[in-house]
């Protein structure tokens, strides 16, 4: 997991400093404001989000409040395919909404700032069908902001015993805060745990999923087995991107050191801009990034499955035609017209007309 410990110890590596207070305070504020510039540069497939709500059918209105740090809300997905639910503009859902004639408008939606949660905002739909299904809302979130970088004393104070999920803390100082974060574990009673670069790297790292008390929390691990006593750790924030984010991430920083350090910035920026590029074309995070299997039979909404036509097929193959196209008058050809034969071929998987089909095995629907 890329973690915050991590792109401090590259910028303490890349300038040669850190050993002072003062340096500190300058690699977490360059790590920190290169995080936010960079999960806000865009609409990333990464942080692709999927939510289901489900609409009443004896409410007209429906809110539902976003969660924090949502980026942009992509659209609302009915599972009829004859309903279509339709976005307006703040102004237009408040003319909508005042309107005695709100009922005969079908499904719009809008996105408005939350009177309850000042940092979040409220899904506002109309469902004038009155209908009741699920619905599914897809949205980008933001991952929260970094608060522990593994250098701060109550991050590695005292020694832990993990067993399984359990973390038993001796002097430790847990917090709400860290939920969420990252704890690693040196196996070492003496010298707190590095990245796998370091000299003591890191044995076992996991995920802290419920904080109990200062002395005691729980986190999940890839690893089935965990069993440490006595040994030291850090807790570090998790770093919420993709693979092909982290050397923008570091690069980024080194670009803001180098302005809150007050030097010149523009060699650093041409290096940022360079590896966010890379990171626009590495976010593929996308279902078979978007290719269709063209092995099967794909149907679009609008297309009807093949099925009795209603014709009658003779055994001398009226119509035209020539040949028989099935006792129920079903046409064999498939909307992928890339070639094959519908009647000589023999098979059930016919893929398409070609120049030598028969187009009149698809019946006739004259008589």
């Amino acid at each position: 997991m890329y973690t915050a410990y991590d792109a401090i110890e590259y910028l303490m590596s890349s300038t040669g400093g850190g050993a002072q207070d003062a340096e500190h305070r300058v690699l977490r504020q360059s790590l920190f404001h290169a995080y936010r510039d960079l999960v806000t540069a865009r609409d990333w497939r990464w942080y692709h989000a999927v939510e289901t709500l489900e609409l009443s059918e004896k409410d007209d209105l429906t809110t539902h409040t976003l969660p924090w740090g949502v980026q942009s809300v992509d659209s609302i997905t009915l599972r009829e395919p004859h309903l279509v639910a339709e976005y307006v503009n703040p102004t237009e859902w408040e003319r909508i909404q005042a309107s005695p004639y709100r009922k005969l408008v079908w499904l719009v939606w809008t996105v408005v700032p939350s009177k309850l949660s000042h940092d979040r905002y409220d899904l506002k739909i109309l469902n004038g069908y009155r209908y009741a299904q699920t619905c599914t809302l897809t949205y980008r979130r933001r991952p929260k902001d970094l608060c522990f970088t593994g250098w701060e004393p109550a991050s590695r104070v005292g020694s832990l015993n993990w067993t399984g999920t359990e973390l038993a803390g001796n002097d430790t100082q847990f917090s709400n805060q860290m939920l969420g974060c990252v704890v690693r574990v040196s196996g070492n009673p003496d010298k707190c745990p590095e990245s796998m670069a370091g000299m003591v790297p890191y044995r076992d790292e996991g995920l802290i999923t419920a904080i109990e008390n200062t002395s005691r929390a729980f986190a999940w691990s890839p690893a089935k087995k965990t069993a440490y006593t006595g040994t030291r750790y850090i807790i570090t924030d998790y770093l919420d991107i993709s693979p092909g984010m982290y050397t923008a991430l570091l690069s980024g920083s080194e670009a803001w050191l180098s302005r809150l350090s007050g030097k010149n910035i523009e060699g650093a920026m041409g290096v940022y801009g360079r590896d966010l590029r890379m990171a626009y074309e590495s976010d593929a995070v996308a279902p078979l990034s978007g290719r269709r299997d063209r092995r099967g039979v794909y149907y679009p909404f609008w297309y009807l499955r093949p099925g009795a036509d209603g014709g009658v097929i003779d055994e001398n193959g009226g119509g035209g035609g020539g040949g028989g196209g099935g006792e129920t008058g079903q046409c064999p050809l498939k909307p992928d017209v890339s070639g094959g034969d519908a009647v000589t071929d023999g098979s059930d998987l016919w893929d398409g007309g070609s120049a030598s089909t028969v187009f009149g095995a698809c019946g006739n629907a004259t008589q």
